[in-house]
């Protein structure tokens, strides 16, 4: 090879090193009054998918989201992002706003952009019993169709039919998939994010759901802290995230 092939490869190399943008994100979901046990790690962002309290009293619900709401503000990370859960009666009743909690960046079936990234969280789960945010199934349909097919990182609070989703029925005991099949639908075949995070659905005995899935181009997490016993169990799960920003 000769010296000026070298060099201008070396150059091509160099200009994707400097426009490579690398990025760290913590997800995590689901910590249930636990927050305090969990370790700090050093991230650019953290996102929470919901369920950060206990109780459906609505002012018992304030109370511990409020604790929740404190702690996550101060923390030492310099963006927050929030998609509440079906335990997020108090902010669901307007009892909490965003507005009380500025360093946060709520979503509430909306879209916002960090980074150059796009990134879309929605609270809605199918109907079980009377909790926050919860729609019939067939109702979810076009909340999912109102997804921008561009976003990078899909936050839900729950998951996809089929997809770390797996709890016991609960008449018979019996493992089944209890997420959204119309949100799968959308997610492999219009919107395919790079990640798609949520929670909701929780480890338990003999069914483990927190962890990591890619299937096709989506890296799909369930960041669920608490298992369903609402005791403490995981740290959340740290993303590194490589962007180029040539185009």
């Amino acid at each position: 090879m000769n010296r000026s092939v070298l060099r201008s490869e070396l150059r091509v190399a160099n200009e994707e090193i400097k426009n490579q943008v690398n990025m760290r994100v913590w997800f995590i979901s689901d910590t249930h009054c636990e927050h305090s046990q969990l370790e700090i790690p050093d991230v650019d962002l953290v996102i929470h998918c919901g369920d950060e309290s206990n109780s459906g009293t609505v002012w018992v619900n304030e109370r511990e989201s409020r604790n929740f709401f404190d702690w996550f503000s101060g923390l030492e990370i310099v963006s927050k992002i929030f998609v509440p859960g079906n335990h997020s009666t108090a902010f669901e009743k307007g009892m909490i706003r965003a507005s009380d909690y500025p360093e946060i960046k709520f979503l509430v079936h909306e879209e916002t952009e960090w980074m150059g990234l796009k990134i879309f969280g929605s609270p809605f789960t199918p109907q079980f019993f009377n909790w926050a945010y919860m729609k019939l199934r067939p109702e979810l349909e076009p909340l999912w169709q109102m997804i921008p097919y561009n976003t990078d990182i899909l936050i839900t609070h729950g998951p996809p039919k089929g997809i770390l989703d797996v709890t016991r029925d609960f008449n018979t005991g019996v493992p089944i998939h209890v997420g959204s099949k119309s949100l799968r639908r959308h997610v492999e075949n219009r919107i395919k994010p790079m990640i798609h995070a949520f929670g909701h659905i929780h480890d338990e005995q003999g069914i483990s759901n927190f962890g990591k899935l890619i299937r096709q181009s989506t890296q799909y997490i369930n960041c669920s802290v608490c298992d369903t016993g609402g005791d403490f169990k995981n740290q959340g799960l740290v993303i590194d995230i490589s962007v180029d920003r040539s185009e």
